[in-house]
């Protein structure tokens, strides 16, 4: 009587098979989103130049206009607060 050759299970090859699949599937997922976030990182150095020029500016964005914009509080410009001799 000859002796039945053992199943895959039997001899432990699926698990072996099983793992080296799983393996080969994370290995892959790995890869994609590897090269997902290099064309992503190519495209935004790519593009930002043409994104700041079509950026959409506010009315007054010029430089000049912030200077000298800046005005001191009411108070400290009233007569009243430096004459007040509380000081």
């Amino acid at each position: 009587m000859r002796k039945s050759t053992p199943t895959l299970t039997q001899s432990g090859l699926l698990a072996v098979l099983l793992q080296r699949q799983r393996y080969k599937v994370f290995q892959l997922a790995r890869r994609r989103a590897h090269r997902k976030d290099l064309r992503a990182a190519f495209w935004s150095t790519l593009t930002w130049p043409w994104r700041a020029l079509t950026a959409p500016k506010l009315l007054d964005d010029s430089p000049r206009a912030h200077w000298g914009s800046h005005q001191a509080p009411d108070f400290l410009t009233s007569r009243a607060f430096w004459n007040d001799s509380t000081l």
